[in-house]
């Protein structure tokens, strides 16, 4: 009831209507030409990689913040309900584990949605983005659908995940693919790029793939851990549900209410698609608030505002009220024509005095949610003591964190603390 009366009571005090989504590649098979082996091989030789050149991955020696980088692939048939499900629902906790770094920490994430041919579509990308509002927008218009035989289009998936994101080219990142579903790739399809080669061009681009099986299928498993292997990565198994532990909080509500005021104060100055950036951010919000719960909510508050890479690419460039707060923009030398509507009408001592009222505004804002965040860290630490110890180191946010934690310091990326929820 309490998230109904949230939606209700945004949408009443705004009047913004949803807007279509953008940014969604959608692609079709490499060929359409289908040629069928009764007995497709699975060739292990070729797993067998060369170094990437010498010159080919460039050292960083800026160490102030460094970034995580992580993609996606996922099986999006219809037996993959409970996977989309708990994509839609973990996005924010699983971006906050990989935060929690010694260092300033930016976090990259993008998807890869595969089906089949003769599906709706093959395959989906969500390009790399520090910026997860505008990632998990896209998300919510994926549902699982299609499929019908039990291999699938892996292999366009899964080379898709390696070649066509924007990944770093250096030795200092952490990137990390992570393929899931719950069967084998067509190994029939002439022109497909089979898995072995995106093994080898993954080893080239130092991206390390995890794998994470759902199910039982015993050739999907096969594949799976030869797929991990070849980049030093690990091999998961879960069950359909995807192992998914959500813990509610009584103060999720009030989060979610409170992250929805401070969504309202974003204001962008600057050129006039700056400008309307405002108006696009706060319809944003309010289909994030209609389509999601509250704890859902409350994780994307706690990731936005409490984490370096969730704070900055919140507020983005060029945010009026974050520029005035910092000094880096003086509200009195922009031009008329370059502020949000909010400020244009104001004479120049009221834009002075509204901006310093926002300023405080946000301030008594992020000040209260900060404490209601911390109180909710202690709720779900309670709550997680009480449950069987298996049931929390199984459950898909901790295999993921964990893996990640191990693979990052090998990059001297060192995490601390446990997985979020």
């Amino acid at each position: 009831m309490a998230n109904h009366k949230l939606k209700h009571a945004a949408v009443a005090a705004l009047l913004i209507s949803g807007v279509a989504l953008a940014g969604i590649y959608t692609h079709k098979p490499y060929a359409t030409d289908v040629s069928k082996n009764n007995n497709p091989a699975f060739p292990s030789e070729a797993m067998a990689v060369k170094n990437p050149p010498a010159d080919s991955l460039q050292p960083i020696t800026n160490t102030a913040a460094r970034k995580v980088q992580v993609v996606f692939a996922l099986d999006a048939t219809g037996s993959m309900s409970g996977l989309i499900g708990t994509a839609k629902e973990k996005i924010w906790s699983i971006a906050s584990s990989f935060t929690q770094a010694d260092t300033n920490t930016i976090v990259e994430m993008g998807l890869v949605f595969y089906r089949d041919l003769g599906d709706q579509f093959v395959t989906k990308q969500i390009k790399l983005s520090a910026d997860l509002d505008d990632v998990y927008e896209k998300l919510m218009s994926i549902n699982a659908d299609g499929g019908g035989d039990s291999p699938e289009s892996v292999n366009q998936g899964l080379y898709e995940a390696v070649t066509k994101m924007d990944w770093q080219n250096d030795t200092t990142t952490y990137k990390t693919i992570f393929l899931v579903g719950d069967c084998p790739p067509h190994m029939d399809y002439a022109n497909d790029i089979k898995y072995p080669k995106s093994c080898e061009l993954a080893r080239q681009k130092d991206i390390v793939l995890n794998t994470i099986l759902m199910g039982n299928n015993a050739e999907a498993r096969l594949i799976w851990k030869e797929i991990a292997n070849c980049s030093q990565g690990e091999f998961m198994q879960v069950d359909m549900s995807a192992n998914n532990l959500v813990v509610s909080t009584p103060y999720d509500d009030s989060i979610a209410k409170l992250s929805l005021n401070m969504d309202m104060t974003r204001m962008y100055y600057g050129s006039v698609e700056n400008v309307q950036k405002s108006i696009s951010k706060k319809t944003q919000s309010m289909n994030f608030m209609s389509a999601s719960d509250v704890s859902t909510a409350a994780r994307r508050a706690e990731y936005n505002i409490t984490t370096t890479s969730g704070n900055t690419s919140y507020y983005g460039t060029q945010e009026l009220i974050n520029d005035y707060k910092t000094g880096k923009v003086d509200v009195t030398k922009i031009e008329t024509a370059k502020l949000p509507a909010e400020v244009a009408k104001l004479s120049v001592e009221q834009r002075k005095v509204y901006l310093d009222k926002m300023v405080a505004r946000r301030d008594s804002i992020d000040k209260e949610m900060k404490k209601l965040v911390e109180k909710r860290k202690t709720y779900i630490e309670s709550e997680l003591k009480k449950k069987n110890k298996s049931e929390v180191d199984n459950s898909i946010d901790n295999q993921i964190y964990e893996n990640v934690k191990k693979q990052a310091a090998k990059k001297s990326l060192i995490l601390k603390g446990k997985a979020k929820y």
